[in-house]
């Protein structure tokens, strides 16, 4: 992908920008290398794979029965009082979050552009901290954890290719 015609001034340095492509259990860390192609960035990804896990896989003990009233011999299974998956998922996004709050305070980027799937990409804008969101440049409700890295680069150049990053 290149940098749109408006981009930076000759001379002046280009913020540093990370593109995050993520979902609720694994996310990609890119940045604009030479030549203004998206790389992936020095950290690496950061994968949850509990979170892709089966719920029935997590969790091991059956759950509880009981009777329905006093007078009656059927028993029933009660239900969990929360999805554990999407704790898994929820806790996956919560550490997203802190670090991208953590590389922010350490000046790794100056710039934010968020990529996921609507419902983890409300998530994670209510979890970023103030200093976080301030940084977030663009969000594409996306997701784009599933697609070959041609094929993202190629969806990025068109999602990005006309903001002035």
């Amino acid at each position: 992908m290149t940098l749109p015609k408006e981009g930076p001034v000759p001379g002046q340095r280009r913020p540093r920008t990370l593109v995050v492509v993520a979902d609720s259990s694994r996310a990609s860390f890119l940045e604009f290398g030479e030549g203004s192609r998206l790389v992936a960035a020095e950290r690496g990804d950061m994968t949850a794979a509990e979170a892709r896990r089966p719920a029935r896989d997590i969790v091991t003990d059956k759950p509880g029965r009981g009777f329905r009233s006093a007078g009656s011999a059927a028993r029933h299974a009660f239900e969990p009082p929360h999805d554990v998956q999407k704790m898994q998922k929820h806790a996956f996004v919560r550490r997203l979050a802190d670090v991208l709050d953590s590389d922010r305070a350490d000046g790794a980027f100056e710039r934010l552009v968020l990529v996921a799937p609507p419902r983890t990409l409300g998530e994670l804008r209510s979890l970023l901290s103030p200093r976080v969101s301030e940084a977030v440049a663009c969000e594409v409700a996306k997701d784009l954890t599933t697609v070959p890295p041609v094929e993202r680069q190629r969806a990025l150049a068109e999602t990005l290719g006309s903001l002035p990053l």
